[in-house]
Protein backbone atom coordinates (compact mmCIF):
# COMPACT_ATOMS: atom_id res chain seq x y z
CA UNK A 1 0.00 0.00 0.00
CA UNK A 2 1.13 3.44 -0.53
CA UNK A 3 -0.31 7.09 -0.28
CA UNK A 4 1.02 10.45 1.28
CA UNK A 5 0.48 12.25 4.82
CA UNK A 6 -0.97 15.29 4.18
CA UNK A 7 -0.65 15.67 7.88
CA UNK A 8 0.88 13.27 10.64
CA UNK A 9 0.48 14.99 14.44
CA UNK A 10 2.53 13.20 17.08
CA UNK A 11 1.90 13.92 20.27
CA UNK A 12 4.24 12.18 22.60
CA UNK A 13 5.17 12.38 26.62
CA UNK A 14 7.55 10.21 28.85
CA UNK A 15 6.64 8.23 31.41
CA UNK A 16 8.04 5.58 33.69
CA UNK A 17 9.11 2.04 31.46
CA UNK A 18 8.04 0.52 34.53
CA UNK A 19 4.49 1.56 34.52
CA UNK A 20 4.74 1.37 30.38
CA UNK A 21 5.48 -2.21 30.92
CA UNK A 22 1.96 -2.91 32.34
CA UNK A 23 0.49 -2.54 29.55
CA UNK A 24 2.02 -4.71 27.38
CA UNK A 25 2.38 -8.27 26.01
CA UNK A 26 4.71 -10.49 27.62
CA UNK A 27 6.79 -10.91 24.04
CA UNK A 28 7.27 -6.53 24.47
CA UNK A 29 9.62 -4.14 26.41
CA UNK A 30 9.66 -0.98 27.21
CA UNK A 31 12.34 1.00 24.91
CA UNK A 32 14.11 3.34 27.49
CA UNK A 33 15.72 6.20 25.56
CA UNK A 34 18.89 7.88 27.11
CA UNK A 35 18.24 9.27 30.35
CA UNK A 36 15.56 7.83 31.56
CA UNK A 37 11.73 7.09 30.23
CA UNK A 38 9.67 5.42 27.70
CA UNK A 39 7.70 7.22 25.17
CA UNK A 40 3.90 7.23 24.80
CA UNK A 41 1.49 8.90 23.11
CA UNK A 42 -0.86 9.87 19.89
CA UNK A 43 -0.89 9.83 16.82
CA UNK A 44 -2.89 11.16 14.37
CA UNK A 45 -3.06 11.42 10.25
CA UNK A 46 -4.75 12.56 7.69
CA UNK A 47 -4.01 10.62 4.41
CA UNK A 48 -4.50 11.04 1.41
CA UNK A 49 -4.52 8.49 -2.37
CA UNK A 50 -4.51 5.74 -0.10
CA UNK A 51 -3.99 2.62 -2.60
CA UNK A 52 -2.42 -0.50 -3.87
CA UNK A 53 1.43 -0.10 -5.03
CA UNK A 54 0.34 -0.90 -8.75
CA UNK A 55 -3.02 1.75 -8.85
CA UNK A 56 -2.24 5.20 -10.03
CA UNK A 57 -2.79 7.54 -7.38
CA UNK A 58 -5.99 9.68 -8.84
CA UNK A 59 -7.85 6.55 -7.92
CA UNK A 60 -6.79 6.40 -4.20
CA UNK A 61 -9.11 7.58 -0.91
CA UNK A 62 -8.34 10.21 1.59
CA UNK A 63 -8.52 8.33 5.20
CA UNK A 64 -8.10 9.81 8.78
CA UNK A 65 -6.17 7.55 11.06
CA UNK A 66 -5.16 7.51 14.84
CA UNK A 67 -3.40 5.78 17.06
CA UNK A 68 -2.22 5.15 20.86
CA UNK A 69 1.18 4.01 20.88
CA UNK A 70 3.74 3.14 23.60
CA UNK A 71 7.78 2.94 22.22
CA UNK A 72 8.75 -1.09 22.56
CA UNK A 73 12.20 -3.41 21.88
CA UNK A 74 11.99 -6.90 21.66
CA UNK A 75 14.58 -9.85 20.11
CA UNK A 76 14.91 -10.61 16.78
CA UNK A 77 17.58 -12.92 15.12
CA UNK A 78 19.76 -10.14 14.45
CA UNK A 79 19.50 -8.49 17.71
CA UNK A 80 16.75 -6.03 19.70
CA UNK A 81 14.36 -4.37 17.51
CA UNK A 82 12.76 -0.63 18.58
CA UNK A 83 9.39 0.25 17.07
CA UNK A 84 5.98 0.84 18.73
CA UNK A 85 2.77 -1.14 20.13
CA UNK A 86 -0.20 0.50 19.01
CA UNK A 87 -2.90 -0.55 21.60
CA UNK A 88 -5.70 0.68 19.55
CA UNK A 89 -5.98 1.89 15.92
CA UNK A 90 -9.07 4.39 14.44
CA UNK A 91 -10.17 5.36 11.94
CA UNK A 92 -12.96 6.93 9.64
CA UNK A 93 -12.85 4.84 6.75
CA UNK A 94 -14.89 1.80 6.20
CA UNK A 95 -12.65 0.19 3.65
CA UNK A 96 -9.92 0.37 6.44
CA UNK A 97 -11.71 -1.17 9.06
CA UNK A 98 -13.11 -3.78 6.80
CA UNK A 99 -9.66 -5.05 5.14
CA UNK A 100 -7.14 -3.91 8.26
CA UNK A 101 -6.15 -7.41 10.21
CA UNK A 102 -7.50 -9.39 7.36
CA UNK A 103 -5.95 -8.20 3.79
CA UNK A 104 -3.25 -5.81 5.35
CA UNK A 105 -1.78 -6.03 8.74
CA UNK A 106 -3.73 -4.23 11.57
CA UNK A 107 -6.69 -3.92 12.82
CA UNK A 108 -8.99 -0.28 12.88
CA UNK A 109 -12.21 0.32 14.60
CA UNK A 110 -14.43 2.79 12.71
CA UNK A 111 -15.09 5.98 14.78
CA UNK A 112 -15.99 9.37 14.02
CA UNK A 113 -13.37 12.12 13.22
CA UNK A 114 -13.70 16.30 13.35
CA UNK A 115 -10.74 17.87 11.78
CA UNK A 116 -10.47 22.06 11.49
CA UNK A 117 -7.66 23.63 10.50
CA UNK A 118 -6.64 27.22 9.45
CA UNK A 119 -3.08 29.31 9.34
CA UNK A 120 -3.14 29.42 13.14
CA UNK A 121 -4.31 26.16 14.39
CA UNK A 122 -4.77 22.65 13.32
CA UNK A 123 -7.72 20.74 15.80
CA UNK A 124 -8.41 16.87 15.79
CA UNK A 125 -11.27 14.94 17.78
CA UNK A 126 -11.48 11.62 17.53
CA UNK A 127 -14.52 8.87 18.55
CA UNK A 128 -17.24 9.95 21.52
CA UNK A 129 -15.57 12.05 24.42
CA UNK A 130 -17.29 9.06 27.06
CA UNK A 131 -14.45 6.14 25.37
CA UNK A 132 -11.11 5.46 26.90
CA UNK A 133 -9.03 6.25 23.74
CA UNK A 134 -11.27 9.37 23.05
CA UNK A 135 -8.65 12.61 21.72
CA UNK A 136 -9.39 16.03 21.46
CA UNK A 137 -6.23 17.76 20.48
CA UNK A 138 -5.67 21.43 19.02
CA UNK A 139 -2.08 23.45 18.26
CA UNK A 140 -1.18 26.25 17.49
CA UNK A 141 0.59 26.93 14.38
CA UNK A 142 1.94 30.42 14.78
CA UNK A 143 5.06 31.15 16.49
CA UNK A 144 8.09 28.94 16.25
CA UNK A 145 8.24 26.51 19.37
CA UNK A 146 11.51 26.41 21.17
CA UNK A 147 13.04 22.56 21.22
CA UNK A 148 15.73 21.70 23.85
CA UNK A 149 17.61 18.61 23.39
CA UNK A 150 15.39 16.22 25.63
CA UNK A 151 11.91 17.23 23.86
CA UNK A 152 14.18 16.81 19.98
CA UNK A 153 15.06 13.06 21.60
CA UNK A 154 11.20 12.42 22.22
CA UNK A 155 10.63 13.21 18.83
CA UNK A 156 13.42 11.35 17.15
CA UNK A 157 12.32 8.52 19.08
CA UNK A 158 8.75 8.32 17.54
CA UNK A 159 10.19 9.33 14.25
CA UNK A 160 12.85 6.38 13.72
CA UNK A 161 10.54 4.23 14.63
CA UNK A 162 9.41 1.79 11.74
CA UNK A 163 7.59 -0.87 12.77
CA UNK A 164 3.94 -0.67 14.56
CA UNK A 165 2.79 -3.51 17.00
CA UNK A 166 -1.02 -4.11 17.11
CA UNK A 167 -3.79 -6.83 18.33
CA UNK A 168 -4.63 -9.12 15.26
CA UNK A 169 -8.32 -10.51 15.05
CA UNK A 170 -6.54 -14.07 16.40
CA UNK A 171 -5.23 -12.16 19.78
CA UNK A 172 -1.70 -12.69 17.82
CA UNK A 173 0.46 -9.05 16.91
CA UNK A 174 -0.25 -7.67 13.68
CA UNK A 175 3.50 -6.17 12.46
CA UNK A 176 2.98 -3.36 9.81
CA UNK A 177 6.19 -1.28 8.24
CA UNK A 178 5.77 2.09 7.42
CA UNK A 179 8.49 3.90 5.36
CA UNK A 180 8.65 7.49 4.92
CA UNK A 181 9.94 9.70 1.80
CA UNK A 182 11.59 11.92 4.90
CA UNK A 183 11.05 12.50 8.81
CA UNK A 184 11.08 15.80 8.95
CA UNK A 185 8.58 17.57 11.46
CA UNK A 186 8.48 20.63 13.03
CA UNK A 187 7.59 21.73 16.82
CA UNK A 188 4.27 22.98 17.05
CA UNK A 189 2.57 24.76 20.75
CA UNK A 190 0.34 22.36 22.47
CA UNK A 191 -2.74 24.28 23.30
CA UNK A 192 -4.85 21.55 24.74
CA UNK A 193 -4.89 17.45 24.90
CA UNK A 194 -7.97 15.45 26.20
CA UNK A 195 -6.29 12.27 26.00
CA UNK A 196 -8.10 9.81 28.97
CA UNK A 197 -4.71 7.13 27.26
CA UNK A 198 -2.07 9.78 27.87
CA UNK A 199 -3.69 11.00 31.37
CA UNK A 200 -3.69 7.07 32.60
CA UNK A 201 -0.04 7.13 33.27
CA UNK A 202 0.37 8.50 36.57
CA UNK A 203 3.95 9.18 35.87
CA UNK A 204 3.49 11.28 32.53
CA UNK A 205 5.63 14.09 32.02
CA UNK A 206 4.81 17.31 30.21
CA UNK A 207 3.52 15.77 26.50
CA UNK A 208 5.14 17.99 23.50
CA UNK A 209 3.60 18.24 20.12
CA UNK A 210 5.51 17.65 16.08
CA UNK A 211 3.82 17.83 13.13
CA UNK A 212 4.97 16.70 9.72
CA UNK A 213 3.24 17.59 6.36
CA UNK A 214 3.23 16.06 2.93
CA UNK A 215 4.84 13.07 2.93
CA UNK A 216 4.72 9.80 0.66
CA UNK A 217 4.96 6.84 2.34
CA UNK A 218 4.83 3.38 1.73
CA UNK A 219 3.20 0.76 4.11
CA UNK A 220 4.20 -2.95 3.86
CA UNK A 221 4.14 -6.11 6.04
CA UNK A 222 6.43 -6.45 8.18
CA UNK A 223 8.35 -9.06 10.66
CA UNK A 224 7.14 -9.01 14.87
CA UNK A 225 8.48 -10.83 17.21
CA UNK A 226 8.08 -14.49 17.38
CA UNK A 227 7.67 -14.74 13.70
Amino acid sequence: MKGRIATRLLISALVDPDEAAERLPAVLRPHVIDGGGTVVGCCLLDLEAVRPDRVPSALGRSVSAAAHRISVEWDAPEGPMVGVFVAIRHTDSFLASSVGGRLVPGVHHRVPFESTSDVDRLARRVGDPSAAHFMDVVVGLGAPVADDAAAELVSSTCLAATVGLSPGRRRELDAIGMHLAHHQARAVDLERLVSPFVASFASAGEPIARLMSDVDVVWERAVGPGA
